[in-house]
């Protein structure tokens, strides 16, 4: 087990698994990650449990999810509150159930790195931003970011909007967007962002985990 990452933010944690995974052609959260065939959600959550959030949150439409997720008793799973604005309403139905920062990544992130999110703690700490938002080549990562629930607000109204676009808040709270060269100081080859849609991004990512466990 990694060794806890001291934080003076204390975090929540959201899984969004909301997604209907058809490209992947059978649910992503529940891939299983060798040694032991752990459900990828699962996988996920234990890599980020030295951040020591202080819940775990899943949102997922998927009702038998928990049933089959291999996830501690005391992750709450919740439906979507706004089902079919996709990433948007995810986050924001996350953000419902915090009261202050949340770690909101998705479920198809094997090799999510404990280390960037405490980079992205580390800006949070620094006060004055509602969200700290890895940036890659110019395209933020709305889905392995923190958001603290000031952000709620912006998004409800967006979504009220009609807009689905996950960046059409970022200007309406204090975003601290962090860049690719920080992030590649402490992720190389920015592994942690790797997200596994198809079939064959899956086996690249077992690849990946492969590697990680020989080194």
């Amino acid at each position: 087990m990694a060794e806890a990452i001291d934080s003076t933010i204390s975090l929540d944690l959201v899984i969004n698994a909301g997604g209907e995974s058809r490209r992947m052609g059978r649910p992503k959260a529940l891939l299983p990650v060798p040694p032991g065939e752990t459900p990828l959600v699962a996988s996920l959550a234990a890599r980020l449990a030295c951040l020591l959030p202080a819940q775990q949150i899943v949102v997922a439409n998927d009702a038998t999810l928990a049933a089959q997720a291999g996830l501690s008793a005391q992750t709450r799973f919740v439906a979507d509150s706004w089902p079919g604005t996709g990433t948007l309403g995810g986050i924001a139905t996350g953000l419902q159930q915090v009261a202050g920062w949340a770690l909101v990544v998705a479920c198809d992130l094997p090799l999510v790195s404990p280390q960037v999110c405490a980079l992205l703690l580390r800006r949070a700490a620094e006060g004055g931003w509602d969200a700290v938002v890895p940036r890659i080549g110019g395209y933020p990562e709305p889905l392995h970011a923190l958001y603290h629930r000031r952000c709620l607000p912006a998004i409800v109204a967006r979504l009220a909007q009609g807009e689905r676009r996950v960046v059409s808040f970022m200007a309406d709270v204090r975003t601290c967007f962090v860049e690719e060269e920080a992030l590649r100081a402490v992720d190389p080859d920015l592994r942690s962002f790797f997200n596994a849609n198809t079939p064959e991004e899956w086996q690249h990512a077992l690849q990946l985990l492969a590697e990680e466990r020989a080194l």
